[in-house]
């Protein structure tokens, strides 16, 4: 391993931080109204888009595997992630301006369309560009908590776009003419896409890739071993299928339970504010604390801080608006450290992998964990399609049935414990740091001993 400087300075931090405006501002559009757009605009059945999506994940996943192993074997003189950065996030975006441009024709035509736009943005582009710029921290440097600094900036501006887009979107698709006008949404896409371009070329511009992996794995069987055998990329994978899965009820299956058991999806915004405002504030001020404070500790007080606030969302009164953003504050509180620490845990993982299998994967094991990403949204947004169908709802419907707000108001409430008890238990199993000082002198010593060969 070769190394030009030691850490990236805090401008640098920032500037990759704020790639996230770019990468979110397309992400929360597409994670938190593509089903609804589906559904609600161009009329299609939620169980066909949900099959389409669940079948779209098989894809998804193994292209996430590629795109690893492409980064961690393919540079030119500007490195591995920043030449994906700088050729491929413009296609990116004409990507993701076509899924909303679905045409007006039979329902087997638009169901191809779908199919292939969506795969397009999500399987292939999106995934190719955000891999390249969730793996740039293990290039730009090899220390530890410099790297977590620049992960934790990352999630922390992430979640902010996230409460900024979800208080704007509906909005801007107003002002271009309507939820209800396919041109609105696709205005806006155009809209929040400009300024993706804009803030992932600054990391074009002024981030540096130091770290270089002289030893890549030979192809793709190879890094998934690795992973694999990785018993603390295991238990963070898991993690963060969790974390997602809580991310894609706040963004996704919100506006559903907003829209129709509320009544009222102008709290759209409200409601992401209080689920990701307070996980920013906790997100300021955990690189500063990264040093002292296990992440594994904190990642499992905000476990249970989350599972708390769901139960008192339960057991409190169904219908106060005031409940609901109350209980979604404290379980904002909860959320913003296993999100934010999840990227930096991964990072750990990178040195225990390579002293247990020999081989360093960068690239591949943050790849193979955005598996899991995938795996939450896409298990989730394709059962809350086929559930919607199971429940009786209807799109284009402008009231819905009362066993449908029922069904909609069980899943919103009871699913995210189950999910909240798992986190607990897989957040608590990640006992790595307290090992990490050994496991580093041993590879220096090893690396040492190679160099010398």
């Amino acid at each position: 391993m070769f190394q030009k400087n030691a850490t990236p300075n805090l401008f640098e931090k920032l500037v990759y931080g704020s790639g996230q405006v770019g990468l979110n501002a397309l992400y929360t559009l597409f994670s938190s109204y593509v089903l609804l757009f589906y559904t609600d605009v161009i009329g299609i059945n939620a169980a066909t888009v949900g099959l389409i999506v669940l079948v779209s994940k098989f894809f998804d996943g193994f292209s996430d595997l590629i795109a690893g192993q492409l980064i961690d074997t393919h540079k030119s003189k500007y490195g591995h992630c920043i030449p994906v950065l700088m050729r491929w996030t413009v296609p990116m975006v004409a990507s993701v301006t076509l899924v909303f441009l679905v045409p007006k024709t039979i329902l087997a035509l638009q169901v191809a369309f779908i199919f292939v736009t969506y795969n397009l943005f999500n399987t292939i582009l999106y995934t190719y560009v955000c891999m390249a710029f969730a793996s740039l921290p293990s290039y730009a440097t090899d220390d530890s908590v410099a790297r977590s600094q620049m992960l934790v900036y990352s999630m922390l501006v992430a979640a902010a776009m996230q409460t900024i887009l979800a208080s704007t979107i509906m909005p801007m698709v107003n002002f271009f003419g309507g939820q209800d006008l396919q041109s609105a949404w696709v205005k806006s896409i155009l809209v929040f896409g400009a300024l993706g371009i804009i803030f992932l070329y600054l990391n074009v511009f002024f981030v540096k890739e130091r770290v270089e992996n002289t030893a890549p794995p030979e192809n793709i069987i190879v890094g998934i071993k690795a992973a694999v055998k990785n018993k603390y990329w295991v238990y963070t994978l898991i993690a963060n299928i969790c974390n997602n899965i809580m991310l894609v009820f706040n963004l996704s299956v919100s506006v559903y339970y907003l829209n129709t058991v509320v009544g009222n999806l102008g709290l759209m915004g409200a409601y992401v504010a209080v689920s990701n405002l307070p996980g920013v504030v906790l997100m300021m001020i955990t690189p500063s604390i990264l040093p002292k404070v296990s992440k594994q500790k904190l990642v499992v007080f905000g476990s249970v801080l989350m599972l708390v606030a769901q139960i008192a969302f339960i057991v409190g009164p169904s219908d106060n608006v005031t409940w609901l953003l109350g209980t979604g504050l404290l379980r904002g509180f909860g959320m913003g450290l296993p999100m934010g620490l999840n990227g930096a845990m991964i990072g750990d993982c990178i040195d225990y992998g390579e002293w247990k299998t020999g081989t360093r994967v960068q690239s591949v094991l943050f790849s193979s964990n955005s598996v899991g990403i995938k795996i939450g949204q896409g298990v989730l947004t394709s059962l809350l399609g086929f559930f919607l169908t199971a429940v009786g709802y209807d799109g284009l419907k402008e009231v819905q049935s009362a066993s449908t707000i029922a069904g909609i108001d069980s899943f919103f409430k009871y699913v995210p414990v189950v999910v909240c008890i798992v986190l607990i238990v897989f957040s608590y199993l990640f006992d790595l740091e307290k090992k990490l000082p050994g496991i580093r002198k041993e590879l220096v010593e090893r690396r040492g001993e190679v160099e010398k060969q």
